[in-house]
């Protein structure tokens, strides 16, 4: 069995419409997968809509919580989609820089998305879908759920913006990977998805590549959806792992010291 002990602790930072201590729990087995294999593995508990900077100040005591139970000086975060800006305003905004060793994301809207920018515009619909969502997620834990204001944090220019007021850290070791799912597909969510995506381009279903690279981009996952990424969807595919995906990067992470 693949040895994933790391140096540092982990902890997981799920995305956007999940939660990872509900029944859409985003990660499937993988941190099971990961602790059996000698890997310490703490998640994120952020709202499923949650804002960037809510979410992050929720992640600020956490951490600081965790680096004290393991007697540790910093952590490795592990980050999918939204979740991997919640980690740079934390590192940046909330200065936790010192204390993260990596920041790993995976599909990461970094450069924004346009779709949101569609969607924004459809203010009835946005207001009657973000209601309907506050409410639904508010029984599975969220605190603060803030549909439209979630949203209007993934335009590109709301993203320019973050990326101004959130520079890299040099303390910090910075790696992503995107993913790109072919249009041909006959499951119903990625179809929906692509669909509500079609401003944006070529996507995982939500993320350009484009969008995901951030630091060293170690490349984009060929025929892969977003969810699938972060083993969300609990269906195996012939191609990819998200299991073996995970263990290969922790992998990595403790070769390199981290």
């Amino acid at each position: 069995m693949e040895d994933c002990h790391t140096r540092y602790p982990i902890l997981l930072l799920h995305g956007l419409n999940c939660r990872d201590d509900c029944f859409s729990g985003c990660w499937g087995r993988i941190p099971e997968v990961l602790r059996e294999r000698g890997a310490v593995v703490y998640l994120g508990h952020q709202d499923a809509w949650g804002t960037i900077e809510g979410n992050a100040r929720g992640l600020l005591l956490l951490a600081e919580k965790i680096l004290e139970t393991e007697r540790t000086q910093k952590l490795n975060l592990i980050a999918h989609s939204k979740g991997g800006l919640e980690a740079r305003y934390l590192i940046s905004t909330l200065g936790f820089a010192g204390q993260t060793a990596s920041l790993t994301t995976l599909c990461t809207p970094h450069r924004g998305a346009k779709s949101a920018e569609v969607w924004q515009k459809r203010k009835m619909v946005c207001i009657a879908a973000g209601r309907a969502l506050e409410i639904g997620w508010r029984r599975f834990g969220d605190q603060s759920p803030d549909f439209r204001n979630a949203v209007a944090s993934l335009t590109p220019e709301a993203l320019e913006r973050f990326n101004q007021e959130n520079p890299d850290s040099s303390q910090v070791y910075y790696q992503s990977w995107g993913a790109l799912l072919a249009k041909r597909t006959w499951d119903l969510m990625d179809r929906a998805q692509l669909w509500l995506t079609k401003s944006d381009g070529p996507t995982d279903a939500l993320v350009t590549p484009e969008s995901a690279k951030w630091g060293e981009y170690r490349g984009t996952m060929e025929n892969v959806s977003h969810q699938d990424f972060a083993g969300a969807r609990r269906r195996k595919l012939a191609h990819f792992s998200a299991e073996e995906f995970f263990i290969h990067l922790v992998q990595e992470l403790a070769e390199k010291g981290f």
